[in-house]
């Protein structure tokens, strides 16, 4: 047995679409599929950033620049966190134990994927990301890689870093 109000609106419904003239309606249909992108995604490449000792002039959501300086490419990233203390990973890359103490000397450095991925000026910084589309396997002296924290101009002492 319907509900009194669902058979109402399904007559009233019904009522309404015959009232619609479809003398106007066209034959000729666009068999094309149309789409529309309503909001994109964002996707950030993560860096790993190895400091040679801790560096208290740098601050949580300072923008930090590589510079490749052979060419003079430049790219800009943003601070975001320290890496943690004691986060150990197993052999599946499962997190094992974590502590939420932060360790200073590892920054972790964050950049939107189309500014890699679509960005022609840095035709030799796009190749050192290893799930941008243009990574190559690259060998470079430490001392042509620069990171530089735009805030204060100073150029960050590091000895590895992981794109």
């Amino acid at each position: 047995m319907q509900n009194l109000s669902t058979i109402s609106y399904l007559d009233e419904l019904v009522d309404v679409i015959k009232t619609i003239d479809t003398t106007d309606l066209s034959d000729d249909v666009d068999k094309e599929s149309i789409s529309k992108v309503i909001e994109e995604q964002k996707v950030y490449f993560w860096i790993r950033l190895y400091l040679s000792e801790e560096d208290d002039n740098i601050q949580i959501g300072d923008d930090i620049t590589i510079q490749w300086i052979r060419s003079g490419e430049e790219l800009k990233t943003k601070f975001i966190c320290f890496d943690k203390m004691g986060l150990d990973k197993d052999k599946g890359e499962t997190i094992t134990n974590f502590t939420a103490e932060d360790n200073k000397k590892v920054l972790c450095l964050m950049i939107d994927e189309k500014m890699v991925n679509n960005n022609d000026d840095i035709p030799f910084i796009r190749t050192l990301f290893k799930t941008g589309n243009h990574y190559e396997y690259q060998l470079m002296k430490r001392d042509e890689l620069l990171f530089i924290n735009d805030r204060n101009g100073i150029f960050l002492d590091y000895f590895d870093c992981d794109f």
